[in-house]
């Protein structure tokens, strides 16, 4: 890409933002046609596992099945064992990846990580890994924006935007849920809203859900009627269940992290190290199939059909245990799906015990409380809770339980806060960085970034020349509102201002993080 000179940056800056809607709406569409394939693929995959396993259950102790499963097993490790060696942006949800690049301490070579994404997501979560579908989606959407950036040579400028567009559609095509989408975008991936963000992720969003809908249909994601209403009197079930997700959650989180040391001592050359899982996946696919795969239709079961608690209570060791040991392993595939499994799971047993245990409480309050324990939890473990809620609407498609779901999600995340859990992407992104930042791009390019102000941060209420900024970057303008504000030395930062630098592309991926704390801490 050719060098851009300050004076064309800020111009870029300046101008109209309608090519970046345009160019939004055409990552939306590619990305919606690609997550559309991904699902497609994964519906497929779906079929044929089942297919197989029963196969292999009907003649287990034959010696060509047991041949054939040996072949299966070390064919499908050295192929994920390739793919992550190869492509190591592809491993795990790819959302801390996103976030990474965000925050210019990675980069995606598009082309290739998106072919080796989709292939890899396919084949560990199609051979029975206990893995979702969203962040290999939220993935290969950025890749699509990151693509589109490239191919039509944009500016430095529009590669967050195009990134945030293909992260959010990506998202929205996965499960239906365009606002979920969007709040993504805000809540997780930026952690600040502006209104130029909105507007893109947004048309991005509608774009490619318009594309899944007219594979998919208009049918939401879990089928749940709610025919009573939570009555004020029983929300305090509410705060002692929030209570039960948040500590699910902590343990769950734990699991992942410790998952992923024990599995990094493993003395196996890497290209041949998963097949470990491969092999527990294969085990459980002939054992305990209902655990496998991402889970849609474990909890479409625990909706609609009705366990002991026994079962139950299995159901939800197995699913959890082997999460944490697919997830661990690096191989292509996200925990949103999982999550919401085990949280419906949750809330099954908490739906039967409190109705034995009460005798006013109905048996609808069962189907509360599966819906409320798929938002805890991943409010919990993501640390998410506008996107949980609004999740947990779209792919139900019934606005009756709003009030519930608001109420646990903000709960549960004042309790993470009180145990001072941290967003799980976060640390799996911390865990994936170098120690000490890294150091690259263009000493002649120059970038803008955008800083939000956090309410009683290090720079709120303060004058410019009265904080030390890092060296090499200047601050040229503050958005404020709907106004614009060219900054001098006296003027006084706000709480909620977006405070925008220009700096070269190198300087750039060391200050950024700086910047970000300043505004933060």
């Amino acid at each position: 890409m050719r060098k851009e000179t300050t004076d064309e940056v800020l111009k870029t800056h300046h101008s109209s933002h309608l090519s970046l809607y345009f160019f939004g709406a055409l990552v939306g569409i590619i990305t919606g046609i690609v997550v559309v394939a991904y699902r497609v693929s994964l519906s497929l995959a779906q079929k044929y596992r089942e297919m197989f396993y029963e196969y292999v259950r009907n003649t287990l102790f034959d010696a060509q099945t047991i041949f054939v499963l040996a072949v299966l097993i070390l064919i499908i490790s050295v192929f994920l064992g390739y793919v992550i060696v190869k492509y190591p942006m592809v491993k795990g949800s790819g959302i801390p990846q996103v976030k990474g690049v965000l925050i210019r301490q990675m980069d995606f070579s598009w082309a290739r990580e998106l072919g080796a994404k989709f292939v890899g997501g396919v084949v560990a979560i199609g051979s029975g890994m206990s893995l979702g579908r969203e962040g290999p989606s939220v993935q290969l959407g950025a890749e699509v924006g990151t693509g589109v950036f490239k191919i039509f040579k944009r500016s430095e400028y529009d590669k967050k935007y195009l990134i945030s567009c293909g992260a959010s559609a990506g998202l929205a095509a996965a499960f239906g849920a365009p606002l979920a989408g969007v709040v993504f975008a805000v809540e997780e991936l930026h952690k600040f809203m502006s209104p130029l963000l909105i507007t893109c992720v947004l048309i991005s969003s509608v774009c490619a859900e318009f594309i899944s809908k007219y594979f998919f249909g208009f049918s939401p994601s879990f089928n749940i009627h709610v025919d009573t209403t939570y009555q004020l009197k029983y929300y305090v079930l509410i705060i002692i269940f929030a209570l039960i997700m948040t500590i699910i959650g902590k343990l769950f989180e734990e699991a992942l992290l410790k998952g992923q040391k024990l599995y990094g001592k493993i003395k196996i050359n890497p290209i041949f190290k998963p097949i470990v899982i491969v092999t527990i996946t294969v085990l459980m696919g002939i054992f305990f199939i209902d655990v496998t795969g991402g889970g849609h239709s474990l909890a479409e079961k625990v909706i609609h059909e009705s366990y002991t608690y026994k079962t139950l209570i299995i159901l939800f060791v197995l699913k959890f245990l082997f999460t944490a040991a697919c997830y661990s392993s690096g191989t292509p595939g996200g925990i949103f799906l999982p999550i919401l499994v085990l949280g419906a799971i949750s809330g099954k047993i908490y739906g039967m015990f409190v109705i034995n245990l009460i005798p006013d409480v109905t048996s609808g309050y069962e189907v509360y409380f599966i819906v409320l324990g798929m938002a805890a939890l991943l409010t919990a473990v993501v640390k998410s809770p506008i996107t949980s809620t609004i999740l947990m609407l779209e792919m139900t498609g019934s606005f009756s339980h709003f009030f519930p779901l608001v109420t646990i999600c903000m709960v549960t995340f004042l309790m993470t806060e009180v145990v001072k859990m941290r967003p799980i992407y976060d640390t799996l992104l911390e865990n994936m960085l170098p120690k000490g930042l890294i150091e690259s791009g263009d000493d002649e390019k120059k970038v803008t970034i955008k800083i939000p102000v956090g309410l009683d941060s290090m720079i709120d209420g303060k004058k410019v020349k009265e904080i030390t900024w890092p060296e090499k970057c200047l601050i040229i303008g503050i958005d404020r509102g709907d106004r614009e504000i060219i900054p001098h030395g006296e003027t006084k930062i706000l709480a909620g201002d977006l405070l925008i630098f220009l700096m070269n592309e190198r300087t750039a991926t060391i200050i950024k993080p700086l910047l970000i704390q300043m505004g933060e801490a």
